[in-house]
C-alpha cells in the first residue's frame, strides 16, 4: 500500500482515482464523506462506521447481484443495526447459490456514501 495526501481543495470531494504501475491500472471511486465500510466476506456481513470507528446505526444498504447466468438483479436492501452491521448475503431462499458477485451501495445521511463489490461467501 502507498498513501498519498490529497490536495486540500479535494479533501471532501467525490473522486475517481486511477493508479497505474508496472503495466497494471486500477480505478476506484473515492467518496468525500466520513463513512467507512468493512466487509467480512466469509460471513457475508458489512460493518459501517465513521472514521473514528463508531458504528453507524441506520445506514441504508442496497444490494445487487450478478448471477451465474450473467443477469444482474436486485438482491436485498435494509438498514444497519445498532452495531452498524448488515447481513448482505442471507436470504430465506436459495438465491445465494446462484450469485457470482455482489455490488452494494451504502448511504448515510450524515457520513456520505460508499460502493463496494465482493464475491459471495463460500458455502
Amino acid at each position: 500500500r502507498h498513501r498519498f495526501p490529497l490536495p486540500r481543495h479535494l479533501a471532501h470531494r467525490d473522486l475517481m482515482v486511477e493508479a497505474a504501475a508496472r503495466g497494471l491500472k486500477k480505478v476506484r471511486a473515492v467518496y468525500g464523506g466520513t463513512l467507512s465500510v468493512r466487509l467480512t466476506e466469509h460471513s457475508g456481513r458489512l460493518d459501517a462506521s465513521d472514521t473514528a470507528g463508531r458504528p453507524l446505526v441506520g445506514a441504508y444498504v442496497k444490494v445487487y447481484a450478478r448471477m451465474h447466468d450473467g443477469a444482474v438483479q436486485f438482491y436485498k436492501d435494509g438498514y444497519t443495526d445498532h452495531h452498524g452491521r448488515f447481513d448482505y448475503a442471507a436470504l430465506s431462499t436459495d438465491a445465494l447459490d446462484r450469485v457470482e458477485r455482489f455490488a452494494m451501495l451504502v448511504l448515510s445521511e450524515t457520513h456520505g456514501a460508499a460502493v463496494r463489490e465482493v464475491d459471495p461467501p463460500g458455502r
